[in-house]
């Protein structure tokens, strides 16, 4: 019997995958081996239960193969990039159905420690992340949400990021040991834990932003016109790469906007100067609630306003529901368009834009076509 065999009849048995000739073979197993039905039980007694933290069975549960593992030798606060407390009961029903990579030669006692870390792709020694973004941080943790989809992860040193759809987030084996550095594609948002130290690096392709302890936004997808960070707390260092590493300061209520494709200015007299503009401007505030437009999506608000062009929306909208918009016209991608949503479907906040801002729309299962 192989490691590997026995978490795949579990993994099969607690989807309710698992055939009865699979379901014999694994009470065979676990007849045999204590250490398996030890782990057994304890992830069963997790899958059954509520998230984490409001059941305290749950609870006593993993506690007790946390103790399991130390004495096995294994720190899981070395490996755990996940607080396990924010795993709730369905994403933990979907890891399981997804896991099939192998763990031959790993102790059964790794059990839960185990599912959660094979989300996760280890790739040491790489000085450049799979967004192209160059960093010295040797990146073997990682951390994806595809789109219509978005997680709070907790980090080794206990800082929390919230990310959004679409968004890629890894670090480095030395993490929160003697550096404490990130790299960001996509949107997240961070509350750091304080550490003089140890400043807090986040690495984007376009800026890297250095903090010590403090709550900020920072949006940096790869197909938007523009990068931004949003200061809610604290203080934030910003360095614009494509202007020669120049550093500006955030204050609380205030955000940095940096284009992404850089400006070429110059005249005949002199060399072309290429370079991002950059922008400094206050946080938007909804007139309706007066809550923190940047910031909205942390609280499931899909949310845009006036000065931003139906394109530019279109791309949050295909984040945010897992679809694929086309414009039919460009004329109507440029118009300007704000609304709110919060537990609307895309087709009622299609319905809701459309009576607002006068255009039609056809959808076909995932693919919206926009018209006049």
């Amino acid at each position: 019997m192989t490691a590997d065999r026995f978490w795949e009849l579990l993994s099969k048995k607690l989807s309710g995958e698992a055939s009865d000739q699979e379901l014999k073979e694994l009470e065979l197993i676990l007849a045999s081996s204590n250490d398996c039905k030890a782990s057994a039980d304890s992830l069963h007694a997790l899958w059954q239960q509520s998230p984490l933290t409001e059941n305290a069975e749950a609870l006593l549960a993993f506690d007790k193969h946390i103790e399991r593992m130390k004495k096995a030798g294994i720190d899981p606060e070395e490996s755990k990039p996940y607080s396990p407390e924010l795993i709730s009961r369905e994403t933990r029903r979907h890891w399981l159905k997804k896991w099939w990579l192998p763990v031959t030669g790993i102790a059964a006692t790794l059990s839960l420690f185990l599912i959660i870390r094979n989300l996760h792709s280890t790739t040491a020694g790489v000085k450049t992340s799979k967004t192209g973004i160059e960093t010295n941080v040797s990146a073997i943790s990682q951390v994806t949400t595809k789109a219509g989809s978005r997680m709070r992860v907790q980090l080794p040193d206990g800082s929390s990021v919230w990310l959004n759809a679409s968004s890629y987030l890894s670090y480095g084996q030395e993490f929160g040991r003697t550096i404490r550095e990130v790299n960001l594609t996509g949107e997240a948002f961070f509350d750091v834990v304080k550490d003089a130290s140890r400043p807090f690096i986040i690495h984007t392709k376009t800026i890297d932003v250095k903090v010590l302890g403090t709550r900020f936004n920072i949006k940096a997808y790869p197909d938007e016109a523009t990068t931004e960070t949003s200061l809610l707390k604290g203080s934030v260092e910003v360095t614009i790469k494509n202007r020669n590493n120049q550093k500006m300061n955030l204050k609380p209520n205030q955000k940095i906007v940096v284009t992404n494709n850089m400006i070429v200015a110059g005249s005949e007299e002199k060399a072309p100067v290429v370079q991002a503009l950059v922008f400094l401007q206050p946080l938007t505030y909804y007139p309706t609630d007066s809550a923190i437009t940047e910031t909205a999506w942390v609280n499931n608000i899909l949310r845009f306003q006036e000065n931003e062009t139906f394109g530019e929306v279109a791309l949050k909208m295909e984040r945010w529901y897992g679809v694929t918009i086309h414009f039919a016209d460009e004329e109507v991608a440029g118009y300007r368009i704000y609304g709110s949503f919060t537990k609307e479907t895309i087709s009622q906040a299609l319905e809701a834009l459309h009576f607002g801002f006068k255009f039609n729309y056809k959808i076909e299962g995932n693919d919206i076509t926009i018209t006049k």
